[in-house]
């Protein structure tokens, strides 16, 4: 790829615009490194209100989208059962992917989705936008510098109670269409932290149950893991409680806790027997949905220049893998070993 091409705006097609879709449609009219021309979506409100947005054409159908012949990309943000029928389509139109998270439905399903970009030639990125978060990447800074001491333990709480605001009949409610629904919607993001910030999880023995929802809908999910490194971690993870997204690491030599915005930390030379003490604190509010315009941007700017993107498909399918084996382990009853797919990957 010439220089020149190196700048010119990656040419994408939004699909899927409503909900979340809609936070990706303004990183994504952030993002320099993109160009939105044109955008589909089965509701025909929300495909004319994004093609009004970004003077572009709404497409009539995906197979439409495909067809055009002045796309390098597409951004797929649709339900997870979906994701490997239309990447598969879109590689063998000969364009890259930015999926949003989970890479898939299946672990099954997202290897298949990255067999078909390397058949293709073509680049795959997961929507894990929170390693963009300025809080996580300091985070991620002081575990690397050592201010931590060894890492002794990492817990994790990211919940919500989205189950209270949906309609009975929308796909996330479906366990087929989207099993173990709080931990792959939502907990995922924090699998793929312990990932890019503590180490590989290789274990995980997890509880589940309903709270709020139908019988067969798990709301709820409990879980101890055990990372590649021999230390251990717990989560939490429902769809049924107010919203946190919490992150703590405790290491011989301090204590970091974090959330999408704000990072605290505190050292042993500052600790008091009473567990209290001068701490450190760092609030990044303002900055706001950053964190996505830099994802988008990264997606740009790894097609642009032909290099792997920052969160590939290996990342965003190890991620996956723990989601399915606290499925597989909740229903056995028994702790489930994790295959290890990021080997090759330039996201951990």
């Amino acid at each position: 790829m010439n220089n020149e091409s190196q700048h010119t705006p990656v040419r994408i097609a939004l699909v899927g615009l409503g909900g979340h879709g809609r936070t990706i449609q303004h990183a994504s009219d952030e993002a320099t490194s993109l160009e939105v021309v044109a955008v589909y979506d089965p509701v025909e409100e929300e495909a004319q209100a994004a093609a009004e947005r970004f003077g572009c054409d709404a497409a009539s159908s995906y197979d439409a989208v495909l067809e055009r012949d002045d796309l390098d990309a597409v951004g797929l943000v649709t339900p997870n059962h979906l994701h490997l029928p239309q990447a598969r389509a879109a590689f063998v139109a000969g364009l890259d992917v930015f999926v949003e998270k989970p890479i898939a439905n299946t672990v099954a399903d997202g290897q298949a989705m990255i067999d078909a970009a390397q058949a293709a030639d073509r680049l795959l990125m997961v929507g894990h936008n929170m390693r963009f978060s300025r809080s996580f990447r300091m985070a991620k800074q002081k575990i690397d510098d050592g201010e931590l001491g060894d890492i002794v333990s990492v817990e994790i709480h990211f919940s919500a109670d989205n189950t209270q605001r949906m309609a009975k009949d929308v796909w996330r409610l479906r366990p087929d269409q989207c099993p173990l629904l709080p931990v792959m919607q939502l907990g995922i993001h924090a699998l793929d932290l312990v990932h890019f910030m503590a180490g590989r999880i290789e274990e995980v023995h997890a509880f589940a149950q309903s709270v709020t929802t139908q019988p067969e809908v798990i709301d709820s999910v409990t879980a101890t893991f055990r990372l590649n490194s021999g230390r251990l971690g717990t989560m939490v993870s429902n769809y049924c409680t107010p919203v946190r997204f919490e992150y703590r690491v405790a290491g011989t030599e301090g204590f970091l806790q974090c959330t999408p915005h704000h990072v605290w930390y505190r050292s042993a030379a500052d600790s008091d027997r009473a567990g209290g003490g001068e701490a450190e604190t760092h609030d990044f509010m303002e900055f706001g949905m950053e964190s996505y315009v830099l994802q988008m941007q990264a997606f740009g700017e790894a097609v642009q220049q032909r290099t792997q993107p920052p969160i590939d498909g290996p990342a965003g399918l190890q991620a996956l893998a723990v989601v399915e084996a606290m499925h597989q382990s909740s229903t056995s009853g028994a702790p489930q070993p994790i295959p290890s797919f990021i080997e090759q990957s330039s996201a951990v």
